[in-house]
């Protein structure tokens, strides 16, 4: 999800009355330099030293607008200074209009150009103002000089992970048996649902997969070519941007395929079907050596900017208690991790998705948010949802893929069909993960998920409460979420109008910056208080956007020189142009085993 767009008031600053323009280039007041020629996506920046000639300690206002008379953000960063000069961080973001911005300037001036002192009823008033013209280009890459706004850390740690001897694609195929209606938007067909019948289901493994194979309709050939844009679950998929095409030109916009011959109803009425339908998928094939291969893996934190953007790493290492100079190891491009993973010799495995093992229960738990007979939510929380030990008698957690595929359920039991079983409020039922995450406060973070919600399942018709799901971070292990929420910081929320039966909620994303001092371990809760709820592809990443760096990233760089030894990391800043930054920052020493130690079979 992009970075929250930071927003600023319109001042209307080219609307007040003024004793003088400043009418030079640079501004004989103002003193404005290092102006680029044009304001690129990202942050960029210029300077504002003053002059003898404004009162001191005069407050200077600031204004920039774009070529729709639209502020653009701007903010003074009050600890840079380059000599006298003050830097000007400005935003650029996809959404600014391209063209010529106007900069303005006001400020109090003591004397007027010729040097004479302001007349009295022009003092103790903004009476000068200056203004110039500045090409905004949102789609080209910022060039801007890097100046960090605090100094970034580097942490590291080892990871030791099976090298890969080949690896493959395997195409697969099998006969579909399914039934396509068209989708529409605006009133045009743009693809088709296609729902499942026996034998066929779909799996993880069929997204990106295609619809093949032979098509005669009253004896005139088809195009047959289906894409699988989407999987919902094990009998609901989605194919959006190919239609099948008749040979006399006709599209086909209902179709019931299945390998043979037989009498279907398409275009309004029923025709002679012969088809061979074939879904083709691929599957990866990885062919692991179980050597495992040193590697370090090195998180970066604290990479915002007040002019330019981070593009790329240049990453050294050296042993610790060396006195050598450091050996460049990667040049490595900024990109964004997951962060709700869990180690394994085949690398960090994301435990939000559960078409991958390990199993969900063993990175997820569930169970009632409160115990007290006069809990009312969102009072408090359960012992149980502070600390995922504390769950003496969880709700069982079920891996599904007949509502939302590859997704994850509580177990929940119902009473006569209409509540929750046992719960003393109305406040229902958690998820949490088992493993904290370390999460810092000067980075800005984006939770993503699946979710699809339930009013009725089977013979139960949840009543009560507007059902909804609050998501929360929490602090464990010793770090605590700075809010007067018992419950946590409260991140987003999954809501639902009482009387809607169903709602799938795709890739829905909050971002946040969690309320820590200092970087700590969170975890993650989404609390249910009515419905039923299937949730996947949990995802947790620091938020990234096309035209501003991250405020962190994570990089895997390879150890193939040392063993059993304490290493140091070395990590550059680069900007598009490779042009570097003058910081430099240096990890903590930390120990690698190193490479080629057998460590068994995966």
């Amino acid at each position: 999800m992009p970075k929250t767009r930071k927003t600023i008031q319109l001042k209307n600053l080219a609307k007040y009355d003024v004793l003088i323009e400043d009418g030079s280039s640079n501004s004989t007041y103002f003193q404005v330099t290092n102006l680029p020629s044009s304001f690129t996506g990202g942050r960029n920046s210029f300077l504002i030293a003053g002059s003898p000639a404004l009162r001191s300690g005069t407050s200077i206002q600031i204004e920039i607008l774009d070529a729709d008379g639209l502020p653009i953000y701007q903010n003074p960063i009050q600890k840079y200074l380059e000599g006298n000069s003050r830097l000007i961080s400005v935003e650029i973001t996809e959404a600014t209009t391209p063209g010529f911005a106007t900069i303005i300037l006001m400020g109090e001036a003591m004397l007027l150009p010729n040097g004479q002192p302001v007349p009295p009823d022009w003092r103790d008033v903004y009476n000068v103002r200056w203004s110039t013209k500045i090409l905004v280009e949102p789609n080209l890459r910022n060039t801007s000089p890097i100046i960090l706004e605090n100094l970034p850390t580097v942490f590291a740690e080892e990871q030791r992970l099976y090298s890969v001897g080949t690896s493959s694609y395997a195409s697969s195929s099998l006969n579909l048996t399914a039934s396509l209606t068209p989708t529409l938007y605006s009133s045009f067909q743009v693809g088709y649902l296609i729902k499942a019948e026996a034998p066929t289901s779909f799996s993880a493994d069929y997204l990106g997969s295609y619809i093949t194979g032979s098509l005669l309709i009253n004896d005139v050939s088809a195009s047959l070519y289906v894409p699988i844009t989407e999987i919902l679950n094990d009998t609901t998929a989605f194919s959006t941007g190919q239609l099948i095409t008749m040979a006399d030109g006709r599209t086909v916009n209902k179709l019931y395929l299945r390998s043979g011959s037989y009498l279907a109803e398409v275009f309004g009425t029923s025709s002679k079907v012969t088809s061979s339908a074939n879904l083709v998928y691929n599957t990866l094939q990885i062919n692991n050596l179980h050597i495992p291969v040193s590697y370090g893996k090195l998180r970066i934190v604290n990479l915002n900017t007040v002019s330019g953007e981070i593009y790329k790493f240049k990453a050294y290492s050296k042993v610790s208690t060396n006195l050598s100079e450091y050996k460049l190891v990667a040049e490595v491009p900024v990109t964004t991790s997951e962060l709700l993973v869990t180690g394994s010799l085949r690398g960090d495995l994301p435990i939000g998705d559960f078409n991958i093992s390990p199993t969900a229960s063993s990175n997820w738990y569930a169970d009632r948010i409160e115990t007290s007979s006069n809990a009312v939510y969102t009072t408090s929380g359960s012992a149980a949802y502070y600390n995922s030990a504390s769950s003496v008698t969880p709700i069982t957690l079920l891996v599904t893929n007949d509502v939302l595929l590859s997704s994850i359920r509580a177990n929940v039991s119902i009473t006569d069909n209409q509540k929750y079983s046992g719960y003393l409020s109305e406040s229902g039922y958690f998820i949490g993960n088992k493993k904290s995450v370390t999460l810092f406060p000067s980075s800005e973070y984006t939770l993503q998920v699946d979710a699809f919600y339930k009013k009725q399942s089977g013979s139960a018709n949840l009543i009560g409460v507007e059902p909804k799901v609050d998501i929360y971070i929490i602090g464990v292990n010793g770090t605590t979420v700075i809010d007067n929420n018992p419950l946590g910081q409260k991140i987003g929320t999954l809501s639902v109008t009482q009387n809607s039966e169903t709602r799938w909620y795709q890739s829905e994303q909050f971002n946040f910056v969690p309320k820590i001092a200092a970087g700590g371990s969170v975890g993650i809760r989404f609390v249910v208080n009515n419905g039923f709820w299937y949730f996947s592809k949990i995802s947790l990443k620091p938020a990234s956007d096309k035209l501003f760096a991250p405020d962190e990233a994570q990089i895997l760089i390879p150890n193939t020189e040392y063993y059993n030894e304490l290493l140091q990391h070395k990590i550059e800043f680069f900007d598009i142009n490779n042009n570097s930054t003058d910081v430099s920052v240096v990890s903590v020493p930390t120990f690698f085993t190193g490479s080629n130690i057998d460590l068994g079979v995966l």
